[in-house]
């Protein structure tokens, strides 16, 4: 198995409240304004249910980024956690999968954003040939 080591150091600038305000903003966004008037609608009081228990796996995936980041304080995140632990190639994938998620997280807010723009602004919106 390859090992990945790097020298490279993160600077300690953020405090608590940047960092929390940050991994908040990445768990919650735009998703927030456009899921639950759908999922009421189609849970009903289920969803409630269903919100809490994502947000206690919310709550362990953060405490477990903490530990590694507190254990190997470098750059690279995810990607560094993996491919130390399980190799450069399963890093490699895991590093991939964050930047798609990235793209899809910026693009499911636009659409969002579109969505609520019909409020002030109607006009037919398209997602390619398909009309939404």
């Amino acid at each position: 198995m390859a090992s990945v080591e790097t020298t490279e150091r993160l600077g300690c600038n953020l405090g608590f409240i940047s960092t929390f305000a940050i991994g908040t903003g990445t768990m919650i966004g735009a998703g927030i304004f456009v899921l639950p008037g759908i999922a009421l609608a189609d849970a009903g009081s289920g969803a409630i249910i269903s919100f809490l228990f994502g947000g206690l796996i919310s709550i362990a995936t953060a405490i477990s980024m903490s530990e590694l980041a507190t254990g190997m304080p470098l750059a690279g995140g995810s990607y560094y956690y993996i491919s130390r632990t399980m190799g450069a190639a399963l890093g490699a994938v895991i590093g991939l999968g964050s930047w798609l998620a990235l793209i899809f997280k910026g693009t499911f807010a636009l659409i969002g954003l579109a969505e609520y723009s019909q409020i002030f602004y109607p006009l037919p919106l398209y997602l390619g040939m398909i009309q939404i």
